[in-house]
């Protein structure tokens, strides 16, 4: 590494990185990043395929390193080859959008300060099924000086360097995201399997180390190993410094490692209750009350839960958060209201809330949703017009409206019209799924209402609301069965058209809030890696 005196004579920004089996992701991050580093340092740690020809197309500095079990030693080896003042870290499939390389590149030309070390946000796309995407800040972009080393075979850190060379961190608000491949459950259980190993080895030589007890602990979630899992965020909590983000962490793990167990939402609450002593105003923790109070019907203590969360609540950005949690406290504290009757209230809720985010699609739509259950179309088609543009069924919702509300009113044939309308031209948004269900199944059309349950799967496998359509298809089936079988005919005014009561199950993870507003529904869905089963609503929309 160069000495201080040398630091201004080098080119400004290297990207470094440390890889293994990443061909198909390779492209994409160097592709995004080749505008503006002037160095580009590939460290391969063993590739058995083409990672390797990939990235001597975009630079010379390929090195090929010894895998010894220690990330630390990987970076500190790369980092040895770097010749610029700056060095921007980046893993295989993560990216960053041209607006901003642009703007890290002048940010880096005319106000760094080479003092200090800088966090990114890295962002993961909303996984199927999830409630959002989830956000992390992260130490990416440091100055080239040396002394400076990571620590750690697994999670390995600079910020123990970083203290030590009196340099300072802050946030920049760019972000790098990460690639799609995350999610994939093939990759997430063989990273688990390595991450696991090495923080095995970790413990061995720092039995305490209580981020490496929650690198141990998601890693056996993942393995479908709960139990150890939460005895090793058990672990982590008692040895984590009071108030750290390794205690945070250890809690969100000990919740969601909880998830299925009998009476998991009174585990969780109580397990809940003790964290929010230490961090009690955590966003996350406070919609993760929110949601186990709901599932035990302490509807008026849920909703105090969400209120705090959307008006006090704070995220700590070196721990995994929702993005955009602030607004589904908001949608969440307006449904618990809901389910307590005040309709008037909650849409008071909503309207605060999208006035001060005149953006955000999620609370959009809960506006949007509430107002078909009070039967005012005029009032949602005007809300409907200020989606954003990026909404991607922004021209057929209005009609999804206008079926939505004939629906509210069981007039199911009227209904079915601009609903089918706003189906064929491609909407897929759930609530023209929900109520172009509903109106099938009203009507009798089983098999189309099939057709849009399938569809619907894909695109939300963890579904109560689809869950809950296929049980009550199946039992007009058996019933049609049964009259056939007896040779009678089936009466539409004898056959049920309300969908089942909606089974209670635990709430589980963080936080438990709603992914949308459900019309008279609170639904709740967990965040955390890796994602569990999802946990059901307290209701389902009458049909």
């Amino acid at each position: 590494m160069p000495s201080d005196s040398s630091v201004t004579e080098l080119p400004l920004l290297a990207v470094a990185m440390i890889v293994r089996n990443a061909e198909h992701l390779l492209v994409d991050t160097l592709e995004s990043i080749r505008s503006t580093a002037d160095m580009i340092v590939v460290m391969d740690t063993g590739s058995t395929d083409g990672t390797l020809e990939v990235a001597r197309r975009f630079t010379p500095n390929v090195v090929s390193h010894k895998w010894s079990d220690d990330f630390a030693a990987a970076r500190n080896e790369c980092l040895s080859r770097v010749r610029t003042q700056w060095v921007l870290w980046l893993d295989a499939g993560e990216c960053l959008d041209q607006k901003e390389v642009s703007a890290l590149r002048r940010f880096l030309e005319n106000e760094a300060d080479k003092s200090k070390a800088y966090m990114l946000l890295v962002r993961v796309a909303k996984a199927p099924g999830a409630i959002a995407a989830e956000q992390v800040g992260r130490i990416r972009l440091i100055p080239n000086r040396p002394g400076l080393q990571f620590a750690g075979r697994v999670r390995e850190d600079i910020s123990g360097s970083l203290d030590a060379n009196q340099i300072a961190v802050e946030g920049l608000p760019w972000c790098i995201h990460r690639s799609v491949e995350h999610h994939d459950k093939t990759v997430m259980i063989s990273k688990a399997s390595r991450d696991a190993a090495l923080a095995d080895l970790e413990l061995s030589e720092h039995e305490t180390r209580s981020s490496v007890l929650n690198c141990l602990g998601e890693a056996l979630q993942t393995l479908d190993e709960k139990k150890r899992a939460a005895d090793c965020f058990r672990h982590a909590i008692r040895n984590a410094p009071n108030g750290s983000t390794a205690m945070l962490e250890a809690y969100y793990g000990l919740l969601t490692s909880l998830d299925g167990e009998q009476q998991a939402a009174e585990s969780q609450l109580a397990v809940c209750l003790e964290a929010v002593e230490i961090f009690p105003l955590d966003m996350q923790l406070l919609c993760a009350m929110g949601g186990y109070l709901q599932a035990t019907d302490r509807l008026d203590l849920a909703a105090r839960a969400y209120e705090t969360a959307y008006r006090f609540g704070q995220t700590n950005p070196d721990t995994w958060h929702l993005e955009n949690i602030r607004d589904i406290a908001a949608v969440c504290f307006s449904l618990a209201v809901q389910m307590e009757g005040d309709d008037e209230k909650a849409l008071s809720i909503l309207d605060e809330a999208v006035a001060e985010t005149t953006g955000s699609i999620r609370l959009r739509k809960a506006v949007i949703d509430l107002l078909i259950k009070m039967g005012r179309r005029e009032d949602a088609l005007r809300h409907a017009v200020q989606l954003p543009a990026e909404f991607p069924f922004r021209d057929t919702y209005a009609a999804v409206i206008d079926g939505a509300c004939l629906a509210t009113t069981q007039d199911w044939s009227a209904a079915l019209s601009p609903l089918q309308e706003a189906y064929a031209a491609g909407c897929r948004d759930n609530l023209c799924l929900r109520w172009l269900t509903a109106a099938l199944v009203a009507q009798q059309d089983l098999t189309q209402a099939d057709k849009v349950l399938r569809e619907w799967k894909n695109l939300e496998p963890d579904s109560i609301e689809v869950k809950n359509y296929y049980e009550l298809i199946q039992s007009y089936q058996v019933q049609a069965e049964a009259k056939v079988a007896a040779h009678a005919t089936v009466s539409p005014a004898a056959t049920p058209t309300n969908p089942p009561s909606t089974i209670v199950s635990p709430i589980g993870s963080i936080p438990t809030p709603p992914p949308d507003a459900r019309h008279q529904s609170v639904s709740t869905r967990p965040f955390q890696r890796p994602s569990p089963p999802d946990s059901s609503p307290k209701r389902q929309p009458t049909v």
